[in-house]
Parts: structure tokens; sequence; C-alpha cells
């Protein structure tokens, strides 16, 4: 397979937030298709509902962050290794991400994300799961492909943590007073050790030095916090039209993410009051809901956040400084700009 050529300047594809496709993605295009297509091969299946289930994740599309973590972190380090590799691994982080998405909607019981039905609303609750089992499996198996023992033990680690994640989230529902650290040990398990741990592949795929492979696993765990936590404030402060779910969806469901924290922390007995009578509520009417956004922007609680996430991103951006300057170093600031300035 061809080699990539990154010629592109920094200044060339500085990302717009708004824009649907992400600009700084450009230069790793080749990586990207040849993931997309290992993605595409590997998900055939003579069960039919599988096919079917898999051709419905993959169109809803998403935004690869995962893969492209792994491609740019080896192309911060070698421009010399072929696609294939990166394809390889790429879908197989890819895939432990759409199994996961999968087994959430299903314990969730979410008929929307992205705009588009899931996987489980159009095939069922049984079919999902055990297709999501199928797709955690083709990673498996992908990992096995290529044979590497570290980033095989990599992948494991982060899955073990993400579930482990995803099960304290489940069990700190309803929790309306949740502690701050409680909340960000959950950020850690189930989102910022993933992208860490692409990050890690990524350098391990280009045979980076343990410097080198430490830099940019810093950077992954860095930007995948602020990721959550800015998905965490989009719950409250975005566009549906963009997000692709109701607003206020963590609020219902009874999840306390940071601006809420923040808010209940400083709230007045009355703010408490009026807070507490929507946290958990399904059916909490759009009036009441104003109600919250409103204490909630009076104690600064939006701004807050985001400053926590940009706090995270400066550390990020600063774990690169160690690493000679490409144009994927420049890839990954520019990334990590998008993070923290998305709207979707």
């Amino acid at each position: 397979m061809a080699q990539v050529s990154i010629n592109m300047s920094a200044a060339s594809f500085l990302v717009n937030p708004s824009a649907s496709s992400v600009s700084f993605l450009l230069p790793i295009q080749e990586d990207l298709t040849a993931v997309e297509a290992r993605m595409q091969d590997e998900l055939s299946s003579e069960v039919q509902v599988i096919s079917e289930l898999a051709a419905h994740l993959l169109k809803a599309g998403g935004k690869r962050l995962r893969p492209a973590m792994v491609a740019l972190s080896a192309r911060a380090i070698s421009l010399e290794l072929t696609s294939e590799r990166i394809a390889t691994v790429g879908a197989a982080v890819e895939f432990v991400h759409m199994a996961t998405l999968v087994h959430d909607d299903v314990v969730d019981n979410t008929a929307i994300r992205r705009g588009r039905p899931t996987a489980n609303a159009v095939y069922g609750n049984g079919a999902a799961v055990l297709s999501g089992d199928s797709i955690l499996a083709r990673s498996m198996r992908l990992l096995a492909i290529d044979g590497d023992l570290r980033i095989i033990r990599t992948v494991s680690e982060i899955t073990i943590e993400m579930s482990e994640g995803e099960v304290m989230e489940i069990t700190a529902t309803g929790c309306s007073d949740l502690p701050v650290a409680q909340y960000y040990d959950i950020l850690r398990k189930k989102t910022a050790v993933f992208v860490e741990g692409c990050c890690r592949c990524g350098a391990i795929l280009a045979g980076a030095n343990s410097l080198q492979e430490e830099a940019l696993a810093v950077f992954g765990f860095r930007i995948g916090m602020a990721f959550q936590i800015v998905d965490d404030l989009l719950d409250y402060t975005g566009d549906p039209a963009l997000t692709g779910k109701p607003r206020g969806s963590d609020l219902r469901d009874g999840r306390a993410t940071l601006p809420w924290l923040i808010t209940l922390e400083e709230a007045s007995s009355e703010e408490r009051e009026a807070l507490l009578s929507v946290f958990g509520r399904g059916d909490a009417g759009e009036e009441k809901l104003s109600q919250v956004y409103a204490i909630l922007e009076n104690h600064d609680a939006f701004s807050r956040s985001r400053a926590v996430a940009e706090g995270h991103i400066e550390c990020a951006r600063h774990s690169l400084s160690s690493l000679s300057p490409s144009p994927a170093v420049d890839c990954l600031c520019a990334l990590s700009d998008y993070i923290v300035q998305r709207d979707r």
C-alpha cells in the first residue's frame, strides 16, 4: 500500500469547529480511508442481521477520533509507515468504540444517536447486544492479525478500563451530589484512558522511543478528559440539531456532570430545591429545565466547566513540546483546539 505523504502546512487546515468536516484530518486522509475500507471488509457476515446492523452503524459515521489518534500519533513519529498497519489497528480501536456505543444505547434505552435511529431501536435489544459482541470479537481478531503483543495488551487494558468506567457511571446515575473526584474518575476510565491508549498504539506502530510514546500518551489522556467535559457541557448548551440528542438528556437521566456539580455545591437552598426537582425526571417540562439552565448560568457553571477543559488542552499541547516539529504535530495541536471549540 502506498505510503502517506504529509506536505500541508498547519495554517492551511486550521479547523472551523462548526464545519461538518474537520480539515486538520486531511493530511491523514489516506490512512483514514484505509481504516474505513478495513472496517467495511471486516464487518461482512453470513448472518444478515449482523451485516445490516454493521452497515447501519457505518452509515451513522461519527468523528472517527480514535483511529485518527492512532494515525496522527504514528505520523508524528514516522512518515515511512505504510497505511496497512494503521488501518488494522485503527479499525480495531474503532470497533471497540462502536461495540461500546451499541451496548450503551441498549442499557440507556437510547433511540436516537447523531440524529439517526440507534441499532437497538431498529433491530431490537437482543440483536443489538449480540451484534455488538460480534463487532468486539472482530476487533480482537484484527489485533491478533497485527500480532504486536504490546498493542494487544494496550487495547485490552483500555477496553477493561472503559467497561469499568461505564459500570461506574451506571452505578452513579441518580446520585445528584456525586463527588467531583468520582466524576473525574468516571471520565478518566470511560473516555480519557481509551484516547490515551490510541495515541500509545500509534506511537508503538511507528517505533517511538519511550519519551515520545509517553508524550503522545499524555496528550491523548488530556484531550480525552477535555473531550468528555465538553460533551457534558454540550448536553446543556448544544443545539440538538447539531448534537443529535435532546438538550438536557444527562439532567433528565439523572447524570451529575461538571456544570451540575459546580452549581449544586454553591446553590442556595431555594436554588437547590429547583435543581433537584428536575434531576432524574425524564418528564421534566421545558419551563423547569429553563429555570435550571438559568441557575447554572448564574453560577458561571458553563464557562467554568469550559475552563477546566481548556486546562486539559493546555497540558496536552505542552506534552507535544518534547516531539520534533512536524505537520502531524501541528495537526494534533489543531485537533486539540477543535476539542474545546466544537459544537457537536
